[in-house]
């Protein structure tokens, strides 16, 4: 019977463990990677209608805005807590050449809210009074008229009982054709894309709000902070003890 040298017996351990830890340290990074990734809501414009841009209407004192936008939840584990959501309404200003003038026209704030995972918000609003001067410089010589729908928000998601400390930032907005009912012209509903609107305008600003400044967790602003930590660094800080622990589940398990 061959005798086996102590040493090469722990050697072969030691590499062993070694092989042990690199597995599970992929594999838990691989879990924690798949478990972590989220996705953000899709918001979509459903309804609108201005009832002064309607030629059935026999008066156009309304001053009211009626709209419905809808986020959706694409992520089938997770859910979303939605910060305060911010819109704002605007239109081109008609009365110079540059398109991308705009004229604020209306602010509405839809209330935080929890949205379960693969679920729809429909959030319904009214916004009034508006100024009807502005809204019917708007319209074109054809009867319809362009407005602009900007939102954005702050969310977190829902990991099985976890609460994700960090916020990733929604920052969206859409064209909106209205014809001649005042309605929304396109009947199909119309995605609301990744918007540059709050960066070249001011209206965020009457919210209170800086886009540069740290949260707490509910939603206010850190004392004493000045920059908001990016969305990609917060997250692996915040989920380190989470893969520690399934580190070592999966490497006893194995044993």
């Amino acid at each position: 019977m061959t005798k086996i040298d102590p040493e090469e017996e722990l050697g072969r351990k030691c590499c062993t463990c070694f092989f042990k830890f690199i597995f599970t340290t992929g594999l838990g990074a691989l879990i924690l990677w798949l478990s972590l990734r989220a996705k953000k809501p899709k918001c979509s414009i459903q309804n609108f209608y201005i009832p002064a841009l309607s030629k059935n209407l026999s008066s156009r004192d309304n001053t009211t805005l009626n709209f419905m936008v809808r986020c959706d939840n694409p992520n089938k584990d997770k859910g979303i807590y939605y910060d305060d959501v911010h819109l704002t309404f605007s239109t081109i200003n008609t009365t110079t050449t540059n398109s991308s003038d705009l004229v604020l026209v209306a602010n509405y704030t839809v209330p935080k809210f929890y949205q379960g995972h693969k679920k729809k918000a429909k959030k319904w609003g009214q916004v009034w009074p508006l100024n009807n001067q502005t809204v019917l410089r708007a319209v074109l010589p054809n009867g319809s008229a362009v407005f602009r729908l900007d939102l954005k928000t702050h969310v977190r998601f829902k990991i099985v009982f976890w609460k994700t400390k960090w916020y990733r930032r929604i920052k969206v907005g859409a064209d909106v054709e209205v014809n001649g009912d005042g309605v929304k012209a396109n009947e199909k509903e119309i995605k609301m894309e990744k918007s540059n609107f709050w960066k070249t305008h001011g209206y965020w600003s009457e919210f209170g709000f800086d886009d540069d400044v740290e949260l707490t967790g509910d939603g206010a602003q850190k004392k004493g902070s000045k920059t908001k930590k990016s969305d990609s660094s917060l997250p692996l800080r915040s989920s380190f003890p989470i893969f520690v622990l399934m580190n070592l589940l999966v490497f006893f398990a194995i044993r």
